[in-house]
């Protein structure tokens, strides 16, 4: 049987939680910047896979009268978070090998670099753990960018030590340490565009919305498609909402039921809501549509 994505969590919390506490100490003892560094942003893992269990269970539970989605979104909020918190780690670390390329410090390296190799390999086995969900559940993804972006400081880690090992020079622990600054900026910032266009209630990325209005306004007997709204409510979770405007004698019933299958069949969008209205009848009576958007030339 396969691991549930909350028992892949637990065991990759459990790794890095043991990697955190060989690295804090391997840092103090061999004045390492680098390593305490990622001994630092293996504290953010931590916190993000505690997180990212806590989203799970709570986006598990059911909805209500006032929450008619749940707690689903939660997980979407606990990406940000992780997100966020990854260049807050990175923005700090940097301001240290900035101070530390002014002053450089000796830093024992053959220390230095048993435990880095330590902390690479334990960051391989938890990525090799979140890999195959990281695509299907955004929280997944946060918790996986952060053993990525450990595993950089790893690699950044042990190049420092073998550089200060072999030239006897301390000034490539903060130059590295600078290095995978930027590459933890990078690594993390799709995640944080994702999740802030899933709170902004933005079309997903895999979803053309004009496909999806084409699609609609070729079904027999639709003349108009308005209102056309697609959002993600969280992971796997898609929803649309449209406006069909029918010609008048169709069948509303058999218009609906098409307009489902082709959404659900050619876009895999299960969640998905149409309101029929009469091509005589008059559109948005209440006011409540939305205007077309702009059409590029």
């Amino acid at each position: 049987m396969a691991a549930t994505p909350q028992r892949q969590m637990k065991v990759a919390l459990i790794i890095t939680l043991v990697v955190f506490v060989v690295e804090v100490v391997g840092g103090f003892l061999s004045r390492s910047l680098a390593l305490l560094a990622d001994a630092g942003h293996m504290l953010t893992d931590v916190a993000a896979l505690g997180l990212g269990l806590f989203a799970f269970w709570l986006s598990g539970r059911p909805a209500s009268s006032q929450r008619t989605f749940g707690w689903r979104r939660f997980e979407i909020f606990a990406a940000f978070l992780n997100g966020v918190a990854l260049w807050i780690i990175a923005a700090a670390i940097g301001y240290q090998a900035f101070q530390r390329i002014q002053s450089p410090r000796p830093v024992q390296g053959e220390l230095m670099l048993i435990v880095a190799a330590f902390g690479l390999a334990a960051n391989i086995a938890v990525g090799a753990i979140l890999y195959r969900s990281r695509e299907r559940n955004l929280n997944i993804r946060g918790a996986f960018l952060h053993v990525v972006a450990d595993a950089l400081g790893s690699v950044g880690a042990l190049a420092a030590a073998v550089l200060i090992t072999t030239t006897g020079s301390s000034i490539w622990d903060p130059i590295v340490s600078a290095a995978v600054c930027l590459l933890i900026l990078w690594s993390s910032a799709r995640l944080i565009r994702d999740s802030f266009r899933i709170f902004m209630e933005g079309a997903p990325s895999h979803l053309d919305p004009g496909a999806i209005r084409a699609a609609l306004a070729s079904l027999e007997g639709v003349v108009d498609v308005h209102d056309l709204h697609v959002w993600t409510i969280t992971s796997e979770f898609e929803s649309l909402s449209a406006h069909l405007k029918v010609r008048k004698g169709v069948d509303a019933d058999d218009v609906l039921r098409r307009a489902h299958e082709a959404i659900s069949l050619h876009f895999k969008v299960l969640h998905s809501t149409f309101q029929i209205e009469s091509e005589e009848g008059v559109a948005c009576v209440t006011g409540s549509c939305d205007p077309e958007p702009p059409t590029s030339a």
